[in-house]
């Protein structure tokens, strides 16, 4: 075989190794997560608190609570963070946003307070008859579902009734509020990401139609 036949078949073997190598899909399970995003799975604890259920993700560090509903022509995330370390805790809504995961891709930016429209509570007329109302319920001393004092210390959620603005959470505080983002009605698999101090907390949600 003359140096030149060589050469060829040299060139001939490489090429066929190379097409063969490329056409080798990667292992999608190899996928690595970034060590900075904490993702509420099987795992993740689940609270029922004031009337709304959330999602909480418990570190060290933080506990994030996220509960998700839909408000008019918005989706309305009700989020409580609390700082357990001994330094000041930067966070800002403008951080936050739902990721649409299916049907099509997409992200729901956070709406700030001045710009969304909620939908206004309907007026009785003037000459409707008042209605009674009934008395506020209140846990038996023997109702086995009655919180402790503890466990209501321990589960503490301040009012939510308001909306979450950018703020420092001082250690060993709790800060909770509305966060509203734009709304997907086709949407039904979700992530409300929450970046907060340099972690990326995610809550997974499947939305009922």
């Amino acid at each position: 075989m003359t140096n030149l036949q060589k050469l060829c078949f040299a060139t001939i073997f490489a090429s066929g190794t190379l097409t063969f190598a490329a056409s080798v899909p990667k292992d999608p399970q190899k996928t690595i997560q970034p060590e900075n995003v904490i993702l509420c799975e099987s795992s993740c604890e689940t609270k029922t608190l004031y009337g709304r259920k959330y999602k909480v993700i418990d570190t060290p560090r933080y506990t994030v609570m996220v509960s998700l509903s839909k408000e008019g022509i918005y989706t309305r995330a009700d989020v409580s963070i609390t700082n357990h370390t001994d330094m000041p805790l930067p966070m800002s809504p403008d951080d936050f946003r739902v990721e649409v995961v299916t049907p099509k891709p997409k992200v729901l930016l956070y709406v700030p307070p001045p710009s969304f429209v909620l939908p206004q509570p309907a007026v009785a007329p003037s000459n409707a008859v008042p209605q009674p109302v009934p008395p506020v319920s209140t846990f038996a001393a023997n109702d086995p579902a009655a919180p402790s004092s503890s466990e209501e210390e321990k589960q503490k959620v301040d009012d939510t009734d308001h909306n979450l603005a950018a703020t420092s959470i001082a250690p060993n505080e709790v800060i909770s509020g509305r966060v509203y983002f734009e709304r997907d009605k086709r949407a039904h698999l979700v992530n409300v990401v929450l970046p907060i101090a340099g972690l990326v907390f995610e809550f997974p949600y499947a939305l009922k139609k």
